[in-house]
């Protein structure tokens, strides 16, 4: 992966996380500010810190798993050339669905398991146990997101284990600091800014897969 593929992907998970990370997981992040409230701030940094590194460990195992899956189609041009045409259609897909926030997007996001997460949370006693934020934060890595599939695409695309897991510990990365920073967020970017920020991000998903596309369809020219 080059420069340019990791400024694709810090841009889209940094810009993102300040819009649809936070209203897809909102509802997280504001149940666990409740079990944090009565802790230390030490204590409530320490297990915001187990959360999200657990998130990032979801989501770099996801990540090797699918960039494994992409090195099988590493052993001739032909296939290298399908792997990107195709991932880079899913790209476009992914996009179109987050530009448009419709019945497509609500299909691919499943809140089944949202709420299946969230019943948990709220059963967890002790509520300030690392153990159970490192596993809450864990399952949440594993929730259906758009932006998630569309990092797991370009996972795909490095067509390596360990390519694939540094593409998705950056993106957890990147879209932890607007979770840190929830409580103030929310109420200091407008909805209209909210929006334009988005849709830059989805702009850069949509460049990306057409870029990966042409590069799958020049090779099989």
């Amino acid at each position: 992966m080059n420069e340019i593929g990791f400024a694709t992907i810090i841009s889209v998970a940094f810009l993102s996380s300040f819009t649809h990370c936070i209203g897809m997981c909102g509802g997280f992040a504001s149940i666990r500010q409740i079990y944090l409230r009565d802790t230390t701030s030490v204590k409530s940094m320490f297990l915001s810190l187990v959360y999200h590194l657990s998130r990032i460990l979801a989501y770099s195992l996801l990540g090797a798993c699918f960039g494994a899956f992409g090195a099988f189609f590493n052993f001739s041009l032909k296939q290298k050339s399908i792997l990107f045409f195709v991932v880079g259609l899913f790209m476009i897909f992914v996009a179109f669905a987050l530009w448009q926030r419709g019945e497509i997007l609500k299909f691919i996001e499943n809140d089944r398991f949202s709420k299946f997460i969230t019943k948990l949370m709220l059963k967890l006693k002790p509520k300030s146990w690392w153990l159970n934020f490192a596993i809450f934060g864990f399952l949440n890595g594993l929730l259906p997101c758009g932006l998630v599939y569309y990092f797991l695409a370009y996972s795909i695309a490095t067509q390596s284990a360990f390519m694939g897991a540094c593409v998705m510990i950056v993106f957890g990365i990147f879209t932890t600091p607007a979770f840190f920073l929830f409580r103030h967020l929310i109420n200091f970017i407008s909805d209209s800014n909210k929006l334009v920020i988005f849709k830059i991000s989805i702009a850069i998903i949509a460049l990306n897969g057409i870029y990966l596309t042409y590069l799958g369809f020049m090779a099989n020219a």
